[in-house]
């Protein structure tokens, strides 16, 4: 099976984000990725990343900004970007 990268951005998500990087990490299988780009959140979007995703990077705000920089750093041969309120 192909390894796959997910790449969430974030911006002061922290309402929301526990469970939709629970949700996406059920749905994962060993060997993907899950990788959160907090954009500068005043909240706390990062701690709560951290205890979730493998990987928690930040950018400069924007989200194609954001989903570049967790692009650069994705292992997967295929990239889903999800954003952090998706259900």
């Amino acid at each position: 099976m192909s390894r796959v990268s997910v790449i969430i951005p974030v911006l002061n998500e922290a309402d929301v984000l526990a469970e939709s990087l629970a949700r996406v990490r059920a749905a994962l299988h060993a060997g993907d990725e899950l990788i959160v780009v907090d954009g500068g959140s005043t909240d706390d979007g990062v701690g709560i990343a951290r205890q979730i995703a493998d990987t928690v990077l930040t950018s400069e705000p924007g989200r194609s900004a954001q989903m570049n920089a967790g692009a650069k750093c994705a292992t997967g041969v295929w990239l889903w970007f999800v954003h952090a309120d998706t259900v």
